[in-house]
């Protein structure tokens, strides 16, 4: 749902602001060739040349440490200091009782609260499985369950969550460490959704794997700050951690209120991957450190005041996602904003070169990846106006239809088929509603304004998505990615006037019918919408 701001971000001339914000240590400079020519004269030529080949070698190194010195300088670890006499919580999962107990999914009850989620979470079978660790011994968890933590808020503002991991299996969205109340609910009245969660995206350049990403959200039913708020920061460097190695991750909400220009509010938070500090939104948000500022890349607020909500910590297992396997060590909680020395005192307890043998005396198995590969659409013949790569290679934000108006009191048509690459449920067609008639974004057009950026996956954003109800469909999630590719869909966008109402008829190459509807999106202008996708392309007619 994020990657369009990611997109936005990662711009060309964003981008040369990010390589040195994040510190690319490679070294372009040139040092001249010294050619020496082969002396043929007495020896006493010999060693005049000799002395000039000491020099060359002497002007070399001064060149070549002057250029390091002029390099940008990556991530450091800042020197240690004392840590606060007393964490908040702190779980060591060397072996005694420390509150945890193992949960896991479960099939949702009719009647389940956790009406924004996919499944219900409850109490597992099993004994928890020890293993050398970075601090002592750590928790191995395999896959089919994960933890209740068992922690309390800490009802301040500023806060540090630090924890050692190791991921023999990450996947997309799927949780390591996931924290919040309402956190399996829909954004409904009563239910003020806020959670962050520890994962794994692709949402690096070119669809590149991250991890560990951190992803938050405050969906305030009752229109608090930080009301559809979903702010996500990283380590800006496209790659993953922790992956068969053990990784620190540290979070830092420092706790500065942060506006931005859609009303939401998010916090300064500065983040760290293995004691060095990786960034700093709070930094990027007053200075624009790292890149041109973007407001969700950030942290959400009131992840630790609940109030009088019922607060959850989990790790490795949450209600949507591919439960975690792997290992995780020594996690603290601080309710305070721990600064970069104290982060380093955290990361230098542990050792980041322990190989995890488990209490048995064994080694896990690593888990057989399979990488999942794109519908082949190499049998398609196109006859219409086609948007995006027929290889299904098409990026975020990079191919679209034309703009079309849509007037006052009027429904405008279009049919087209939708290719999909089946790799996730958002390669698919995506509706944009626009004020102006040409343009996608505010470079294009300084009054550019999205009234709402709607998928067939049932994400959305823009200026009006306060106004956007949770869409209804009849999809069938367990088909769905492959339902949807190849399908013919017949797209009513309707202007209302100060609302306006997107459907979408959608007839799978099998024949089943299924309906999507966002309706009452807020309009204050002109009306126009284009069509977009990821990930696989549109056969418009």
């Amino acid at each position: 749902m994020k990657k369009k701001l990611l997109a936005s971000v990662l711009s060309v001339s964003m981008l040369a602001a990010l390589m040195t914000g994040c510190g690319s240590t490679e070294d372009t400079s040139s040092t001249p060739e010294t050619k020496v020519e082969e002396s043929k004269a007495e020896e006493t030529k010999v060693e005049e040349t000799k002395v000039e080949e000491v020099k060359v070698e002497e002007t070399k190194a001064v060149e070549e440490t002057t250029a390091a010195e002029e390099a940008p300088a990556g991530p450091v670890v800042a020197e240690p200091e004392a840590l606060p006499e007393t964490p908040f919580a702190h779980l060591t999962f060397d072996g005694e009782d420390e509150g945890y107990t193992l949960v896991t999914q479960v099939e949702k009850a009719a009647d389940s609260a956790n009406d924004g989620a996919t499944y219900d979470i409850a109490a597992a079978e099993g004994t928890f499985q020890y293993a050398t660790g970075p601090v002592g011994n750590c928790i191995f968890l395999d896959g089919k369950a994960g933890l209740d933590l068992g922690l309390e808020p800490t009802n301040t503002d500023a806060y540090t969550v630090s924890f050692w991991v190791n991921a023999d299996r990450l996947a997309t969205f799927g949780p390591t460490l996931q924290m919040g109340y309402d956190m399996g609910k829909a954004a409904d009245v009563g239910n003020d959704v806020t959670w962050l969660n520890v994962t794994q995206s692709e949402w690096g350049a070119n669809s590149a794997k991250i991890f560990p990403i951190v992803w938050s959200r405050n969906e305030a039913s009752d229109g608090a700050d930080g009301t559809d708020c979903w702010p996500w920061m990283y380590g800006w460097d496209d790659s993953i951690h922790g992956k068969r190695e053990w990784c620190h991750v540290t979070i830092v909400c420092s706790g500065e209120e942060q506006a931005s220009p859609l009303g939401s509010t998010t916090v300064g938070a500065q983040y760290y991957i293995n004691g060095a500090k990786v960034y700093d939104s709070q930094d990027n948000y007053m200075n624009g450190t790292y890149f041109e500022y973007t407001w969700d890349a950030t942290l959400a607020p009131n992840i630790m005041e609940p109030g009088d909500k019922e607060f959850e910590s989990l790790f490795g297992v949450n209600y949507w996602d591919t439960i975690f396997k792997g290992y995780v060590d020594d996690l603290y909680v601080y309710d305070t904003a721990l600064t970069a020395g104290q982060v380093a005192s955290l990361y230098a307890l542990g050792d980041a070169t322990v190989e995890p043998v488990l209490a048995d005396g064994t080694v896990v198995e690593q888990e057989v990846e399979v990488e999942p590969v794109a519908a082949d659409h190499s049998d398609v013949v196109t006859t219409g106006t086609v948007v995006g790569a027929t290889d299904c290679s098409t990026g975020w934000w990079s191919a679209f239809s034309d703009v079309v108006a849509v007037p006052a009191g009027e429904t405008v048509t279009v049919n087209f088929k939708n290719y999909s690459s089946q790799l996730n449920n958002w390669n698919n067609f995506v509706v944009i509603l626009q004020n102006v008639a040409a343009g996608h974004s505010a470079t294009d057009d300084a009054n550019y304004k999205e009234y709402a950026v709607v998928r067939a996956d049932n994400f959305g954003w823009g200026a009006g998505y306060d106004n956007i109800a949770t869409p209804t469909c009849d999809w069938n999630w367990e088909t769905f990615k492959s339902d949807i590719d190849r399908a013919d869909v017949a797209l009513a966008i309707t202007n209302n006037g100060e609302t306006a109402d997107i459907v979408a008829t959608v007839t799978t190459a099998a024949g089943t019918v299924y309906t999507q509807s966002y309706t009452g999106i807020a309009v204050d202008g002109d009306l126009y919408y284009c069509l977009s996708t990821e990930g696989g392309f549109l056969d418009i007619q």
